[in-house]
């Protein structure tokens, strides 16, 4: 087939990655086809081989469009103590899911779902959590340093532990429309939680 034109190269391909991650996130990598994402997105299957050599290439590309918003604006920590820290890197992640809600969506789909999850994928999503729960460990020990918090505690549990009531939070929301507690109150609840059991007496 011809070449797209040069000037419409772009919006197609970003429309093709779009459609697909969609589909691949309310169906599934194995009841999506190549003619289903040309029909939704109203372009030729041929016209999608031209960007893509293949269904699986499609899809790594998709979750690739998905992954490329994943960051945290660290410079938002300046200043702060280290409680008004934790609390501003919670409220960091729920804005980020906020912001970027079909993104998260689809990734969580896929892996609830069981699929297949390209290694390069995985290892990104890896490094993004760890950047984070590395960001709260050192909170913590520095907050340790300074007195407040306590010495007993252990900055990697704690963050670790944060992540997972994250994660928590995150799952909920995206499998159900009826909450017992609303989002923002379960932040709330965990930022004060964390702050009673990581605060000095003294503080």
């Amino acid at each position: 087939m011809a070449e797209p034109h040069s000037s419409d190269t772009i919006e197609v391909r970003e429309k093709i990655l779009a459609t697909a991650a969609r589909l691949f996130a309310e169906q599934g990598y194995e009841n999506t086809s190549i003619a289903c994402v040309a029909r939704a997105a109203k372009v030729s299957k041929a016209l999608i081989f031209w960007y893509f050599d293949s269904k699986e290439q499609l899809y790594r590309n998709a979750l690739r469009k998905t992954l490329e918003p994943y960051f945290i604006n660290v410079d938002e920590l300046d200043g702060l103590s280290e409680p008004l820290r934790i609390e501003r890197l919670i409220d960091l992640f729920a804005e980020f899911v906020r912001e970027n809600v079909y993104s998260v969506r689809f990734f969580l789909s896929l892996m609830l779902q069981g699929e297949r999850q390209p290694d390069d994928v995985i290892r990104r999503v890896s490094e993004l959590y760890g950047v984070f729960r590395n960001l709260l460990a050192d909170i913590i020990e520095s907050g340790q340093r300074r007195g407040v918090f306590r010495s007993d505690c252990s900055p990697r549990l704690d963050a670790a532990l944060i992540m997972a009531a994250l994660d928590g939070v995150l799952i909920q929301n995206f499998l159900s429309d009826e909450f017992v507690h609303a989002p923002n109150e379960l932040l709330d609840h965990l930022k004060r939680s964390m702050l009673d059991r990581l605060l000095a007496s003294s503080h």
